[in-house]
């Protein structure tokens, strides 16, 4: 039979082991409430939308820099063909 200092052991063990795994789920509770998504309040959710509406115009704003970007390179091709044309001597 087990004298009565072993049972103390015992009930002190498991008694440690019960308190480790509470603090430890205090400890992730809290760790994953801080981690949840919060609620939007209305004022954020309209400037969001705002964001949002923004940057589906960036499609277009694309659009347009790479029709920039070919005026661009045709005005400098017929700039260097006009320089060109003027070292050239006049034809007879």
């Amino acid at each position: 039979m087990p004298d009565f200092e072993s049972i103390i052991k015992f009930f002190v063990m498991v008694g440690g082991s019960l308190l480790v795994l509470i603090g430890a789920g205090f400890a992730l509770k809290a760790l994953f409430r801080r981690s949840a998504p919060k609620a939007l309040s209305a004022d954020h959710l309209h400037e969001l939308e705002a964001r949002l509406a923004e940057l589906d115009k960036l499609p277009d704003v694309e659009t347009r820099l790479a029709e920039l970007e070919e005026r661009v390179d045709f005005a400098e091709r017929a700039l260097g063909d006009v320089r060109g044309r003027a070292h050239l001597p006049p034809k007879v």
